[in-house]
């Protein structure tokens, strides 16, 4: 079976070194890249590249870079990383017990450096070259959301240490985003890192206003206009209680191409008063969340999912962000790029 790796960060700025987390199967793998005394190793050039992209603010470029950085380092410790963490038995399951092995795998440091005899490049243990430097890193990273709620504000959320929490499924990535378990309910729950830190906590900053915003209702579910999954928890971090993420409704998905409306292969095939109905919700619900000073940020087809049991839509993602094609970065996060998006949705829906 092969072996899954994804990217999980990649930083630089600290003595022009770069740092990539790698998630190998079921570890972490932090390769970090330093200039060499020379500055004519492989390292170099890819570190001055990386650094040139990031301060010039070439987005398209950086995301290149990352990429041919992260394939160098996997020419160079595909073995080794295999020997380390390798692939799953085809029998055997991929989900661990609990949200916080998920999220906290074992992990390796190495340095990436460049065998000046064969001009290849080679991957370094710290513990083989300086057992003094390897520590095991916080968990989860340093971030903490903040959790602000209006005075005389009655909401409770309840929180769960990532401990508690029983995956069920992988939606995205490595407990990103995942069908869970906690408290003897099923929920969907979102984990932040330090890439998505700023991203989650927009999320559960228009997530609390939607929520407090209904507080003095006494249903126990959202007005049918905010067609938004609820937010019903917090996760703490199991080794200091920070907040490191959220719990929401799951919402219930059929076949795959029909769980968003952007993996609907034949959009002509549905119904017409079917997309008309959906188009409809899509634009009220953006309309009401604007009444309460909450905008959408990356609306698009992908962002938009199909109720298994109702057969209606629910917007997902506060995160922010855009996407070109729906919403574009300038108008990211505002009121016009919302209502673009919608208009966008309308156009893609065919009504």
């Amino acid at each position: 079976m092969m072996s899954g790796h994804h990217l999980e960060s990649i930083s630089s700025g600290c003595g022009d070194r770069v740092a990539l987390a790698i998630r190998w199967n079921d570890a972490r793998m932090v390769v970090d890249l330093d200039p060499s005394p020379t500055g004519d190793t492989i390292q170099d050039a890819l570190i001055e590249k990386y650094n040139a992209a990031v301060d010039n603010e070439e987005y398209e470029e950086e995301e290149i870079l990352s990429d041919q950085i992260l394939d160098a380092i996997v020419l160079a410790g595909r073995s080794l990383f295999d020997r380390l963490a390798p692939p799953p038995a085809p029998d055997a399951s991929s989900t661990p017990a609990d949200l916080h092995s998920l999220i906290s795998p074992k992990e390796y440091t190495f340095y990436f450096r460049t065998d000046v005899d064969t001009n290849t490049a080679v991957l370094i243990s710290k513990c083989d070259e300086d057992p003094a430097t390897h520590e095991d890193t916080m968990a989860y990273g340093d971030f903490d959301l903040k959790c602000e709620l209006p005075a005389n504000n009655d909401l409770v959320l309840p929180k769960f240490s990532a401990k508690d929490i029983h995956v069920l499924e992988k939606l995205l990535g490595d407990g990103y985003i995942a069908r869970v378990s906690a408290g003897g309910r099923e929920m969907c729950c979102k984990v932040g890192d330090e890439l998505r830190a700023d991203a989650l906590q927009r999320e559960l900053s228009c997530l609390l206003t939607i929520s407090t915003s209904n507080s003095t209702s006494t249903s126990t579910s959202q007005p049918a206009a905010l067609r938004v999954p609820k937010l019903l928890g917090l996760i703490e971090a199991a080794n200091d209680g920070r907040i490191i993420g959220l719990l929401t409704e799951y919402v219930p998905c059929a076949r795959r191409e029909l769980s968003t409306l952007r993996n609907i292969e034949s959009v002509s095939s549905i119904a017409k008063a079917r997309r008309e109905k959906w188009a409809a919700q899509i634009q009220e619900t953006v309309y009401s969340l604007h009444q309460i000073g909450v905008t959408w940020g990356d609306g698009k087809a992908d962002n938009v999912l199909i109720h298994r049991d109702t057969d209606d839509v629910v917007i997902v993602d506060f995160g922010g962000g855009w996407t070109n094609g729906w919403v574009s970065r300038e108008l990211s996060g505002t009121v016009e790029g919302d209502l673009g998006a919608v208009r966008k949705i309308r156009e893609f829906l065919e009504v």
